[in-house]
């Protein structure tokens, strides 16, 4: 069974957000725009996988990030230049920016392959085909006969 690889990115919120600043400052910015990171295809057959720490700098004016960099690699550079350049995109609302850095988790992980449902025929269906199958051998054997 094939593994595919899913983004497990922690929203921004006052759980997973953590700003620079000592603890007892304001809550961290509300994210408005949060592009993920792309995860190419080839990634998942080479098997990549990572856990990271991005530290974004917000622009307290517009909540446009201003800069992007890894804290924590996940410890491949392709997996990191996917999350730089998603998390550089990232737009927070201004009103609620206080603070003019966060870091943000970030999490490449194996999980199996969603397994297609099995079909299966209902059993009155079943039914009915085992006896069509009966009745056509017992037409075929008669008229053998005859």
């Amino acid at each position: 069974m094939l593994i595919s690889l899913v983004v497990a990115l922690a929203s921004v919120s006052s759980l997973h957000a953590q700003s620079v600043t000592p603890a007892g400052q304001p809550p961290p910015p509300r994210a408005i725009y949060t592009p993920k990171p792309v995860y190419r295809p080839e990634w998942t057959k080479q098997g990549l996988t990572g856990k990271g720490v991005v530290l974004v700098t917000i622009d307290k004016q517009t909540g446009m990030v201003t800069g992007a960099r890894m804290l924590t690699s996940t410890g491949n550079q392709q997996l990191d230049g996917a999350v730089l350049q998603a998390y550089s995109q990232w737009r927070f609302d201004p009103r609620t920016v206080a603070v003019s850095q966060l870091k943000i988790p970030i999490a490449f992980a194996n999980r199996p392959a969603s397994q297609p449902a099995k079909r299966t025929l209902p059993q009155p269906v079943i039914l009915l085909i085992v006896l069509a199958i009966a009745g056509a051998a017992i037409g075929f054997l008669k008229r053998r006969r005859a």
